[in-house]
């Protein structure tokens, strides 16, 4: 079956979906990160480039990229529908925002997943990324609602970071 690639704005309907699809999965491996208030539906005016892989008319994977300063962006939003997992499609739009990264300049990619997310950071090692020190407890607070440091700290604890030079 031949999948089709299309960059979308942030305001998607679609992506939309995926955004809200990834919560639900994040909340299924991660119980408590709902007591975190984060969304992936928050911060999407922030991403410089989105993409959306499609089954038909099924959207069925979506991969962003997001600025963090002029030489370091993000690797964001990467998801795929569980029934088309395994099959190199994160893989191959996690390529793409990486080709757009480095025509945008960019020097440096950097990403965070779960530490629960096994299949996803196999997928990133492959890819060049190394897991390094996370970040401190003031980035967390400024995508999650809760303040509780306790809660912060238990994140903090469960995620990794990953980075990449390009």
């Amino acid at each position: 079956m031949k999948y089709i690639i299309k960059e979308v704005n942030y305001n998607d309907v679609d992506f939309k979906k995926l955004c809200a699809e990834l919560d639900e999965f994040q909340n299924k491996i991660i119980p408590w990160r709902i007591e975190l208030g984060v969304s992936g539906l928050s911060g999407l005016e922030k991403l410089q480039k989105v993409l959306l892989m499609y089954d038909g008319d099924k959207v069925i994977a979506s991969a962003a990229l997001k600025p963090i300063d002029e030489t370091t962006a993000e690797i964001a939003r990467v998801y795929t529908e569980e029934q088309y997992r395994g099959k190199g499609l994160a893989e191959v739009l996690v390529n793409r925002i990486i080709e757009f990264a480095k025509d945008f300049g960019y020097k440096k990619l950097v990403l965070d997943t779960w530490k629960e997310s096994v299949s996803a950071r196999k997928l990133y090692s492959k890819m060049g990324f190394k897991e390094v020190p996370i970040f401190g407890i003031e980035v967390l607070e400024e995508s999650c609602s809760t303040k509780d440091k306790e809660m912060l700290k238990k994140a903090l604890d469960a995620l990794v970071y990953m980075e990449k030079d390009i």
